[in-house]
Formats: C-alpha cells, structure tokens, sequence
C-alpha cells in the first residue's frame, strides 16, 4: 500500500529563499512506497513570491502545488490551519520557506508511520552558517538541542522548520491564532490524542543562522515568549540535570561556542525591556539577515 505525502510550506515575502525549498523539494529521494501527493503552499507576502511559485508551478505541473495567497498578512497559525484542512495525503510534512534539505529528509520524517502510535516525526535543524559570532551562537544551540531531543520528548523536541504529522491527528488539532510557539502546541496536542513523538536525527534540515545581535537575541525571546504562552498537558519539561550535562557536553566539544553564546546572551536583558513587546506578536517575527 503506497502512503501520500502533503507537504505544507508557509511563506511570507520569501522571494530570495522560495525557489530554493521547492528546488530541494523536488531533489527529494522518495521511494515508490510513498507517494508525493500535493504541494500545498499558504502566502501572505507582498513581495515577488506568489509569482515566482506560479511560474514555477507552471514548470512543473508534476509536483501538484496549490497555492493559496492572501492579500494581507494572516499569519503561521491561520496558514497551517489551512493546510491541515485542505490536505489530502495520508501524511503532512511541514517546512519553513527558508530551509533546504538533505536528500533523505522526506522520507526519513515519513518512513516511520507504518509504526502503531506513531503521530509526529521531529527533524534534526542544523545552521549552515556559523562565521561570526552570533552564528556561532546558533550552531552551540542547535547542538545542544539535538542532544536534547535524542535523549527525550521535551518541549525542545519538534521544531516549526519540518516535521511531519499524520493528517487524520492534523485535522483534530486548531492553533489558536495568538499562538507563538504552533510547533510546541502541535506535540502537546498529539501527544493528548495518546500518539507519539518519535525524534528522526537522519531528517537533517538546513537553515541560515542569524547574523546580528539584534535577529539572534529576537528569535531567542520570541521562543521563550512561545513557550510561556502554553501551559503544557502531556509534554515533559526539560529537567535541570539534563539541561546541565548538555551544555557541559556542548561546552567541552565547542567552548568557542560556549563563549559566544554567553557574550550574546549579556545582552537580553537590555533587549528585552527595549524590544520584547514588538517581537512578541503572534504574526511572526522576521529575522532579516536569515534571509
């Protein structure tokens, strides 16, 4: 029996990284077990993109994408609601607009739902850009994070970039639309259905690391902002002996890292008082040198 597979993407004046996703979409190695449905692309951008998916739409009739524009900024929630609503395929896979991917990174998130009680699959986010010091930042983040997730389902563990969900549980779940962190509410509520999180460490996804103070601090406020908004049912939360062996794990292999990391962070207090309210809106936030 073939699996279909929906990919939803999300997107808001990506020109720069759109032809880049739906490229490395197309690269995906998939194999005949599964089945590559539809594309399902939900724009709020007022900027080139919806006529750069169009035309490439246009070429490549075979992918099946269907977008749907909207004239003004709705924002993350209302897009995955749409997906979740009008996807066909027995699996969504969800992926920011700004990523690439490794080859496998499809199938890796999907292979494992021919297991009983598996609901949502996790990737494995790795930066590509580690140079300066905020990105260095970054990259020690995103490592102590996969040590994290490959020890236990936190509320670390799924990650809005990609993952991949069983769409009969998609279609059960709303997210409100003041939500921030969507990712971390999507787990909890699987996890209430009595499914389970399964982190795929091979399901590597690819992403530009913030390159100023200001982009880096933001995006590490508006996930605190994220994950204080939700009062959690099912999720386990990160205990302090784990938090504590993987960051003396991460120091020890990266303490430039490390250094860097604490360098950035002496500056979020004075960048919360300063900025915390305007990047907390639900309507996400734009990280522009990620771009």
């Amino acid at each position: 029996m073939t699996n279909e597979i929906t990919i939803g993407i999300i997107s808001f004046n990506e020109q720069k990284n759109i032809l880049n996703i739906l490229q490395s979409i197309k690269s995906q190695k998939i194999p005949n077990s599964f089945n590559l449905r539809e594309i399902i692309i939900c724009d709020d951008s007022s900027d080139d993109t919806p006529n750069l998916i169009r035309s490439f739409t246009e070429e490549n009739p075979d992918l099946k994408i269907r977008l749907f524009h909207n004239e003004v900024r709705k924002g993350a929630a209302s897009g995955w609601n749409m997906i979740f609503k009008q996807s066909i395929g027995d699996i969504i896979v969800l992926y920011d607009a700004d990523i690439s991917l490794d080859e496998n990174c499809t199938y890796n998130l999907v292979k494992n739902f021919s297991k009983i009680g598996n609901g949502l699959s996790a990737s494995n986010s790795q930066p590509v850009n580690y140079s300066n010091i905020y990105e260095r930042a970054t990259r020690f983040i995103s490592n102590w994070l996969r040590k994290i997730r490959k020890q236990a389902i936190t509320q670390y563990t799924v990650m809005g970039r990609a993952f991949a969900i069983k769409s009969d549980l998609a279609k059960k779940i709303h997210i409100p639309e003041n939500i921030i962190a969507i990712d971390l509410f999507i787990q909890d509520e699987v996890l209430k259905l009595n499914k389970e999180i399964k982190y795929i460490d091979e399901a590597v996804v690819f992403f530009k690391a913030p390159s100023n103070r200001y982009d880096f601090l933001s995006q590490v406020i508006r996930a605190d902002s994220g994950y204080r908004q939700i009062s959690l049912v099912k999720t386990k939360k990160l205990s302090k002996r784990m938090n504590l062996t993987a960051s003396i794990r991460c120091f020890l292999e990266d303490p430039i890292g490390g250094i860097a990391l604490l360098y950035c962070y002496s500056f979020l207090p004075y960048h919360k008082i300063k900025y915390s309210k305007k990047i907390s809106n639900p309507k996400w936030y734009i990280a522009e040198s990620t771009k």
